[in-house]
């Protein structure tokens, strides 16, 4: 039943092919181009963040302020408490334990700061409960966690000696912008929680020179693992797709068909990236380190992300191919467009929310975006204005029901089969087989013939008996030609007509008239019936012992003078 559905192959385009290997290579990309600390604009602060309201004017004018120069930037980007603790992370996993030391609010000696942050970063390789996505982006850090307006609070570590938070602390400085770092208390309790815990060194199983050998500060024997890891998630995710595969095709086995078939092949590709996106997330709770864990969650979340966005792509394909079939077989033609163009519009939709959520994920203000966008978007409606009448254009079109896809009709002078409304343009197949796309404003606004919509189709033909045909045969014919066109079921009864509608020199005329009686029908359905009636009617002209004749001009000679007799028509 749903064999012609026309659902593209399943063999997809080669860029296609392409995304599960980028989802794979995801996380391994995170961790080579991941670094940049975004920070955004602060946010007004609340009441009890306020800057002190300034003094009261004076009551005599005073001399303008000089302008006060803002404080140079953090070079080590403890700016926000996310800046912080990344930094930290990074500058511990490439072993600068020198500068890791600079995010720890600490008076020890330099060699002991070293140490305590060593121990530090050795914790949180142990996985506390840590969101790195939800830290703040702010210099002010969150304002809706309850605690103190100079300290935030980015994770908790669990050990057999204690549990306890682990915490940052707003320090100002003169002349100098505030920054956070680890608080004291946090590091009072780390040397004795780092104590009771152990601790593997990974780096024994495999050779020393991988140790020594770094990429992007990453020793090659972590490498090693990374690249393993992935593989082994590749494979996985691929078998853990084909299991999903063949519980479809069981739960559809009553029905497949190829067409069944080809729609759940369509659903690899997203299935085997959701499978992956899960994969990574199990493999964040093994990775050796806390950057790692984060790189394997960001890789995971980025990769649902993609391959949902994919999978809702697909599933309208899917959905829009029998929906399709359903209104045509209904014979609700005129809804297919408007079905094909709401499709096209909800792909776009799919794809700016995917847009808006990867913004979002990348610290982006969407929000402070989306206004400037607004404000812009005057600007853009002016300098799109074409753009836009196209589009409203389409819209009218369909609704409407001016022309629909795959209706044969004359639009701008041009003759062919409509392929496609698009959303600027509307694509005609001429009788030549070129392809000609009008723009949707112009199709609105120019005469459009649309033949495919005729409710019925017109016989008219008309041909000239010899002139010698007697009377008697000339009504035969009428008589058996008029019994054919109403005895047809696919004629109109009501409209069959056969008349002499004059003598001419070379005979009587006869007109035959009548409607095909088929709303909606294939035009070449219609000429193969016409041929079956114009057949008939040459048979009952032989039957009656006459013929048919062209109305040629008649030579009469006289005794005195000949002249030539025309036909009137000639």
């Amino acid at each position: 039943m749903f064999d012609h559905i026309q659902i593209k192959d399943a063999s997809e385009p080669r860029r296609l092919r392409l995304l599960p290997l980028l989802l794979l290579l995801l996380p391994l990309l995170l961790a080579a181009l991941a670094g940049a600390n975004a920070q955004t604009s602060p946010r007004t602060k609340r009441a009890s963040k306020k800057a002190a309201a300034p003094p009261p004017a004076a009551t005599t004018p005073a001399a303008a302020p000089a302008p006060v120069q803002p404080p140079p930037p953090d070079p080590f980007g403890r700016s926000t408490p996310r800046g912080t603790v990344l930094g930290f992370l990074r500058a511990a996993e490439s072993q600068d334990y020198a500068r890791a030391a600079k995010f720890l609010d600490t008076k020890l000696p330099e060699q002991q700061a070293e140490q305590l942050a060593s121990q530090l970063k050795a914790l949180f390789d142990l996985g506390p409960s840590t969101e790195f996505e939800k830290f703040s982006r702010l210099p002010e850090g969150n304002l809706e966690d309850g605690l103190p307006d100079s300290r935030e609070k980015v994770g908790v570590v669990t050990t057999p000696a204690a549990t306890f938070d682990i915490l940052l602390d707003r320090i100002a400085r003169p002349n100098e912008s505030s920054i956070w770092l680890f608080s004291r208390e946090t590091l009072d309790r780390v040397p004795s929680a780092y104590a009771s815990t152990r601790h593997t060194d990974f780096s024994r199983y495999f050779p020393s020179w991988t140790s020594r050998v770094r990429i992007l500060s990453i020793p090659l024997w972590r490498w090693s693992v990374i690249l393993l890891a992935l593989v082994i998630a590749f494979v996985l995710a691929r078998l853990l797709s084909r299991l999903v595969r063949w519980i479809l095709s069981i739960s559809f086995r009553r029905n497949m068909t190829r067409t069944v078939e080809r729609a759940i092949a369509k659903l690899n590709g997203p299935t085997f990236g959701l499978m992956l996106a899960l994969l990574e997330r199990i493999a964040a709770d093994y990775a050796i380190t806390a950057l790692a864990r984060r790189y394997w969650i960001l890789g995971s979340i980025l990769t649902a992300i993609v391959s949902t966005a994919w999978m809702l792509v697909r599933l309208t394909d899917i959905s829009i191919a029998f929906l399709t079939l359903r209104l045509l077989l209904l014979g609700q033609i005129e809804r297919i467009t408007l079905v094909g163009m709401l499709a096209k519009m909800l792909k776009i939709l799919i794809v700016l929310v995917l847009v808006i959520v990867l913004l979002t994920l990348a610290g982006v203000n969407v929000s402070a975006l989306v206004t400037g966008l607004g404000i812009g978007g005057i600007a853009l409606a002016l300098a799109s204005q074409k753009t836009l009448a196209d589009l409203f254009g389409g819209i009218s079109i369909v609704m409407r029901g001016a022309v629909r896809v795959n209706d044969y009709c004359t639009v701008a002078g041009k003759t062919g089969t409509v392929e496609e409304i698009g959303i600027s343009s509307l694509r005609l197949r001429t009788l030549d087989r070129s392809v000609i796309s009008i723009p949707n404003s112009k199709v609105a606004e120019m005469e459009l013939e649309n033949f495919s919509m005729r409710d019925q189709f017109w016989i008219h033909q008309t041909f000239t008996l010899r002139f010698d045909t007697s009377h008697t045969t000339v009504q035969k014919v009428l008589d058996d030609i008029f019994a054919i066109l109403t005895h047809r079921p696919d004629i109109d009864e009501r409209t069959a007509r056969i008349r002499v509608v004059r003598l001419t020199p070379a005979g009587p005329e006869i007109e035959v008239y009548a409607y095909y009686n088929k709303p909606g029908g294939d035009y070449n359905s219609f000429l193969a019936e016409q041929e079956k009636v114009i057949l008939e009617m040459m048979r009952i002209v032989e039957e009656a012992g006459t013929s048919m004749t062209t109305p040629i001009g008649v030579v009469r000679l006289d005794a005195e003078k000949s002249h030539p007799v025309r036909h009137p028509d000639s």
